[in-house]
């Protein structure tokens, strides 16, 4: 790479050709984001976006114009669902100016566009200042024609903000001097870096304590703090999640990161690790359905400008930002892959930011070297050379834009068919429901009344029931109030896991002929139903009348209230890579005679031991049932194809057995089996030698 200036007359060259560079890359950009809209508008009556999540910043930001902070619906508190906090900070103005109702779309879209083509100018910029203009304008170029880019950016989501802010903090740490503290442009921008994407936060907080450590050396203690001033923004964001929602970290990290996970351990984590980073660099380096056109030249880029970056902040002693633009790409996909494995999610919308900081070493690769700039003409030939390479990528990239904006449509199709017309229907119809779903955007940004989300990416203190299963999801329900249960569910018939919950279909919303093959909606048919009741209850009683004995506990497996209730601790097995959160719990199902239904959520006890504590008068005896049976062959769950002996011990000093039973197999009813305890006996542990399934513990004690 070289950092010689052009002469003159050339350099005057190339300052009449900067303005028509931006308004070329200004013009590129949004032609790529035109034609998208375009072929929306092509198979839609109206324009829509491709993700339901993208309107929950719509709804944020509608809470926000309302004056209700990070509220999600009205009156509804402090919701910790946005995981970029600025985003809908930057809509929310639209929406008080008048933008209602269907123009948000409109304005959300349009600023996406924007910040998608701004983003490459920035590319364009921060190369042009390490590099030379030529490589800096195919770089730019490299980063529009990047199919997933465009794809995440225009989506709606808070990727074109992200990309272009981490964008913006470099061009502006090549300015900032190598002493003293930030320039007040950087500070701000390093703050609303910090709060645009988590992977994000991540990257600030390691620029600005390695700052601030380089100045703690020198002694300058006022820039030291200075440069550690941007992190207030993130610090009381966290800290508010925290207090109000019960975790430092956006809902979502709770739905989707390894760390919040049934089964999660650190032996887990680590071969999940290794296993998904292999399969990213796989899949983004070497794999024919790699993002990147070219991909293997991709890496090679890479490496080589990575390689002139560091050898530029070397000579000119500005290693913060050359450390930074050689390593954040790698940094932040692997902060995603470390949290939650989801590097390929929605057409890889959570590492796309990292792949506009890729394309500064991509533009640092492409600048041309300094043995032919040697050459009267070397200049010349390098940027023929580089204009026919950008039109044979132009050719290969074509393609792969092409059907991202058909998927782009596609997935605009499909949340105007199924989310936005839930919506439109409660608004119009049932203003007064309170309506339980899935996928929480647009059916509360369109409806504009009371949801709960099942998944927990809004509802705060939800999403660890979600993970845990349908026999948590049913327990969860049981245990609503009457006056917080839900009049009515918009989801796909067999997400749920407890149908019998489901009354009348109001609405059905089939999905049409596909555009594109590939599809990111759940199911084929979201419904509106009606919400029954009458099954609610049915299992919390033993099945058989015990005459003389009453029921004194229980502790209700699945339930994670009860279960914490009891400290009850049960050997679920290891997570592997890929389970579903059907895996961590099921719901059995009893029909004695001509009486109810009765539903109950409980778990394969895969290790064969529980643990748990009772709520009783130690001084009587106890006859401690366990329910167990259930379906012989859940999904994702184990069939246990013989019966198992299991012992019951007293937990604590005395240790002592109490009992043993054998479990039948599990062939579709519930079946109770009965230890009889004598007094004093409080904790109890099982102990089996084979998984068996647990779904109630029942403490009676004499009358």
């Amino acid at each position: 790479m070289t950092t010689a200036e052009p002469s003159a007359r050339r350099g005057r060259a190339w300052h009449l050709a900067t303005p028509a560079a931006l308004a070329a890359l200004l013009l590129v950009g949004l032609f790529i984001a035109g034609a998208f809209a375009a072929l929306v508008l092509g198979h839609t009556a109206s324009m829509g976006l491709p993700l339901d999540d993208s309107y929950i910043y719509l709804t944020y930001a509608r809470q926000l114009g309302r004056g209700e902070l990070f509220s999600y619906v009205p009156g509804g508190g402090y919701s910790a669902g946005a995981t970029s906090a600025v985003w809908p900070l930057l809509l929310a103005p639209f929406w008080a100016l008048g933008a209602r109702g269907h123009a948000l779309v409109w304005v959300s879209y349009a600023l996406c566009a924007a910040l998608y083509a701004l983003t490459a100018v920035g590319v364009w910029h921060v190369v042009r200042k390490v590099a030379d203009a030529p490589a800096a304008a195919a770089a730019a170029l490299w980063l529009l024609a990047l199919a997933p880019f465009a794809w995440t950016c225009l989506s709606g989501m808070e990727v074109a903000l992200a990309s272009s802010l981490l964008v913006a903090m470099i061009a502006l740490l090549l300015s900032q001097p190598a002493a003293g503290p930030p320039s007040w442009r950087l500070a701000v921008v390093l703050a609303a870096a910090s709060l645009s994407r988590p992977e994000a936060m991540a990257l600030v907080v390691g620029v600005v304590v390695v700052a601030a450590v380089a100045r703690l050396r020198t002694r300058s203690y006022p820039a030291a703090a200075a440069w550690l001033a941007p992190l207030a923004a993130p610090a009381a964001w966290l800290l508010a999640n925290k207090l109000w929602a019960g975790n430092a970290l956006p809902n979502t990290g709770v739905a989707k990161s390894h760390f919040y996970q049934p089964g999660f351990d650190l032996t887990y984590w680590w071969d999940m690790l290794l296993t998904t980073s292999a399969r990213m660099a796989h899949g983004l380096f070497v794999d024919e359905k790699s993002p990147f056109s070219w991909p293997s030249l991709v890496l090679v880029a890479w490496v080589v400008g990575a390689y002139r970056i560091l050898r530029w902040a070397r000579r000119e002693q500005r290693y913060l930002v050359g450390l930074v633009i050689a390593l954040a790409p790698a940094a932040m996909a692997m902060a995603v892959v470390a949290s939650s494995g989801m590097w390929s999610f929605q057409n890889y919308r959570y590492i796309t930011p990292a792949f506009a900081l890729l394309a500064v070493s991509v533009g640092a690769a492409l600048a041309a070297p300094g043995w032919l700039l040697r050459w009267r003409r070397g200049r010349l030939v390098w940027s023929l050379a580089l204009a026919l390479g950008a039109g044979l990528y132009a050719r290969a990239a074509w393609p792969r834009l092409v059907a991202d904006a058909r998927l782009f449509a596609q997935g605009a199709i499909d949340t105007n068919t199924q989310v936005v017309a839930i919506g439109q229907h409660l608004r119009a119809h049932l203003p007064a429901a309170r309506v339980m779903l899935h996928d929480a955007g647009a059916i509360a940004y369109y409806g504009e009344g009371h949801v709960h989300d099942m998944l927990g990416l809004v509802t705060n203190r939800q999403a660890g029931v979600a993970n845990h299963g349908p026999g948590s999801r049913l327990e969860f329900l049981e245990e609503l109030a009457p006056a917080a249960r839900p009049t009515h569910f918009a989801y796909y018939p067999s997400w749920l896991g407890a149908p019998e919950f489901f009354g009348e279909v109001l609405l059905e919303t089939p999905l049409g002929p596909a555009l594109e093959p590939r599809r990111l909606v759940g199911g084929g048919n979201m419904q509106l139903l009606t919400a029954r009741w009458e099954l609610a209850g049915k299992g919390e009683q033993p099945l058989a009348p015990h005459p003389g004995w009453r029921v004194v506990d229980r502790v209700d497996v699945a339930s994670l209230a009860s279960e914490r209730a009891h400290a009850w601790r049960g050997e679920l097995g290891r997570r592997k890579l890929g389970d579903p959160t059907a895996r961590w719990s099921l719901v059995g199902r009893h029909q004695a005679g001509p009486g109810p239904l009765m539903l109950d959520g409980g778990r394969t006890i895969r290790g064969g031991r529980e643990r748990f504590t009772l709520r009783l008068d130690a001084r009587r005896p106890t006859r401690l049932l366990l329910r167990t049976g259930g379906p012989a062959a859940p999904p994702w769950h184990e069939r246990l194809p013989a019966p198992v002996a299991l012992t019951l011990h007293e937990d604590g000093g005395a240790d002592r057995a109490l009992g043993t039973v054998t479990l039948p197999v599990p062939d579709g009813p519930f079946v109770e089996l009965a230890f009889e305890l004598p007094a004093g006996v409080t904790a109890v542990r099982s102990l089996a030698a084979l998984p068996y399934r647990s779904f109630h513990w029942f403490a009676l004690q004499p009358e």
